[in-house]
């Protein structure tokens, strides 16, 4: 029963919402990587993933990122923009002086594959996805940033709670590789190319050497097994994958570029790079979370209450940082409560809380 106390509050929120100013989105589009608790790869360890995920068909885009610029880099104080990124492997300019510069993508490039970015700019576009776009933190989210030595890597890990991030180096893998034999894959459950096939890909399936040694608009070949696109050359991927030993300050990336061919693009391949740098031939890719129970924020495993007042905060601008739940739920800046994955909590969401208060998971 929802008391009167509640349906007051939830009056307030609602005209909260109906304030907020509305920011330009983007729109990431996703598929959804099913099948759930499947087996690792038998011969390199990796591919086993035990939810239900979203990832992006493609990689991130120049077009997405310069709105991501043009909302958080008038002042650019974390060094989002590359100058590189103008170049003939790039696709976005720069104009104006520090505080009011403006970012645009070079005609006829707008759908390439971001490049010249960081895996700490691809961990910040991630956290302003989180938290909403617009005027959303990139500090705070997915990943603590603030105060990181962008030579040790190996302290950027994900908060609990995350809604978007990078892709992390199983969650890439699997997208990739897997399909189960019983849904026609390979007999190991893997494919040993990203192209659904134990065959080196040809020039007629990905974009990889001596095809035009360049990026292409993401898409321009088939889809694999689960729905994903360019996850074989175009440009390598940032992915969570540390090297081992004493290498704090880099990180993996999986793919494969248009540099790439034979061993370069299979799954057997491991390739690393310093996290802080950017190169010509490297992108990335983001995805999303589906929470196990959607409005149950502290994973207290009841939609109560407490789970209320968190969806209240969802309306008032800015973000206060990390801060531990019940239970070890992170409800540092989350946007969780966008149920529909709008870019906006809004109405819809606030019907959708309410249909689900008082609802055990």
């Amino acid at each position: 029963m929802i008391t009167a106390s509640f349906v007051r509050a939830s009056t307030l929120v609602a005209a909260a919402c109906f304030s907020a100013s509305a920011w330009a989105q983007i729109t990431i589009p996703t598929v959804t990587i099913g099948n759930p608790g499947n087996a690792r790869d038998w011969y390199t360890g990796a591919g086993a993933v035990n939810y239900v995920y979203n990832i992006g068909t493609t990689e991130v885009t120049n077009a997405q990122y310069v709105a991501f610029l043009n909302a958080k880099a008038a002042t650019d104080t974390y060094g989002l923009y590359d100058t590189n990124m103008a170049s003939f492997f790039g696709g976005i300019v720069r104009s104006g002086a520090p505080g009011s510069y403006t970012y645009a993508t070079v005609p006829g490039r707008e759908n390439n594959p971001v490049t010249w970015v960081s895996f700490f700019d691809a961990c910040r576009f991630a956290n302003w996805l989180h938290n909403g776009q617009g005027s959303g933190d990139t500090e705070t989210g997915a990943y603590l940033l603030d105060g990181v030595n962008p030579d040790d890597a190996a302290s950027i890990g994900r908060y609990p709670g995350w809604r978007w991030a990078v892709t992390e180096y199983d969650e890439w893998y699997k997208a990739a590789y897997h399909q189960p034999a019983a849904q026609g894959g390979d007999t190991d459950d893997y494919w040993l190319y990203p192209t659904s096939s134990n065959t080196e890909p040809t020039a007629a399936q990905a974009n990889i050497l001596f095809v035009v040694q360049n990026t292409k608009p993401v898409g321009s070949y088939a889809a694999n097994f689960y729905g994903t696109f360019d996850m074989c050359g175009n440009v390598a991927e940032w992915t969570t994958f540390r090297p081992g030993g004493t290498d704090r300050a880099s990180r993996g990336i999986s793919g494969g570029s248009f540099y790439s061919s034979g061993a370069g693009l299979w799954s057997r391949s491991e390739s690393f790079w310093r996290a802080s740098d950017g190169w010509q031939a490297i992108g990335f890719r983001v995805v999303q979370s589906i929470p196990p129970c959607a409005a149950d924020f502290d994973g207290s495993g009841f939609v109560d209450s407490d789970d209320f007042i968190f969806f209240a905060t969802q309306f008032e601008p800015g973000c206060t940082g990390p801060d531990e739940g019940a239970n070890g739920a992170d409800w540092s800046c989350l946007k969780s409560a966008d149920f529909d994955a709008s870019g906006f909590v809004d109405s819809d969401d606030f019907v959708a809380f309410i249909a689900a208060f008082e609802s055990e998971c």
